[in-house]
């Protein structure tokens, strides 16, 4: 554990936020993560409102279009309250948060590519078990994809605003009062909590959220950036709420779908009404993602 702590102290996403005029122990910490994420939240939802009641969006746009504004206003509003923190409070450049990095696109798309997969191979996997069975739905295709480059852009704002509160901004932030292992360790309990709420939620659904976490974490750390995660956590929620119409940590109402998926299952293989991420199918793929993840860090801890 020592030697592994040794190696992810020497990530860049640890090394930026040094700069940091505030001084806050790890208490401190996670309630000035909760009070951030709380305002943004009620700002975004007092926009959102306001929004909708000046252009009539209520009666006069469909789900899709809706669904993606609230994301767009709610999770912009939490991206802008933790960016004005860093800069106003913390006196220190935006970017440290984990966006600074030679070839973020490249890093994004290949993060995206990363989570594709592992959604698809947990879908398919259900699929063939015959635990779940896919099917088509038709859609005009200039229609599916205006819509689906609408919910897409949302899911980008979405994924990116949890990336950089948690992994960009709190974990490095902890880390300066306890080793990455226990930072990520509590980061992974609170992104598990942040869900406890939502439809569908068991024992099980709880445990993959942490691991989630765990991985997320470790994929941020490994790259010393959140260009990655942020990537990853867009093809995840994506690919699974709008190619396999499938829960989003609960959630099923998440606009346009390309498949129209039934779960036949058992619910600890499927997830019930949480979704996949509440499966066992979900539990496996992130602990061989983990393990994978830990072998790299060996890896590039031995060349290194």
């Amino acid at each position: 554990m020592k030697v592994l702590n040794h190696y992810l102290k020497e990530s860049l996403l640890f090394l930026q936020p040094k700069t940091s005029k505030v001084k806050l122990n790890i208490p401190l910490t996670i309630v000035v993560y909760f009070l951030l994420w709380l305002i943004g939240l009620g700002l975004g939802r007092l926009f959102v409102q306001a929004v909708f009641n000046v252009l009539g969006l209520m009666t006069n746009v469909n789900g899709t279009i809706m669904i993606t504004l609230r994301k767009l206003i709610i999770c912009g509003a939490q991206i802008t309250i933790f960016f004005s923190w860093v800069k106003f409070v913390e006196k220190r450049p935006v970017n440290s948060i984990g966006l600074k990095a030679n070839s973020p696109f490249k890093l994004y798309i290949t993060g995206f590519m990363i989570g594709l997969c592992a959604i698809t191979a947990i879908t398919l996997t259900l699929h063939l078990t015959g635990m779940i069975k896919l099917k088509y739905y038709p859609l005009y295709y200039g229609y599916m994809i205006i819509n689906l480059g609408s919910i897409a852009l949302g899911w980008i704002v979405q994924s990116a605003s949890e990336e950089i509160a948690i992994r960009g901004w709190l974990i490095p932030s902890l880390e300066k009062n306890c080793t990455p292992v226990m930072a990520i360790s509590i980061t992974a309990i609170i992104f598990g909590i942040l869900h406890l709420f939502s439809s569908g939620v068991t024992v099980l659904s709880f445990i993959n959220l942490i691991l989630s976490g765990v991985f997320f974490a470790g994929y941020a750390i490994l790259n010393g950036n959140i260009w990655g995660v942020c990537g990853l956590h867009f093809a995840w929620n994506f690919a699974l709420g709008n190619i396999y119409g499938l829960p989003v940590s609960g959630f099923a109402a998440n606009g346009e779908k390309i498949f129209q998926t039934q779960q036949i299952g058992s619910n600890l293989l499927t997830g019930g009404d949480f979704g996949p991420e509440g499966g066992l199918v979900t539990t496996v793929t992130l602990l061989i993602a983990i393990a994978v993840l830990i072998l790299k860090w060996k890896k590039n801890n031995i060349n290194g």
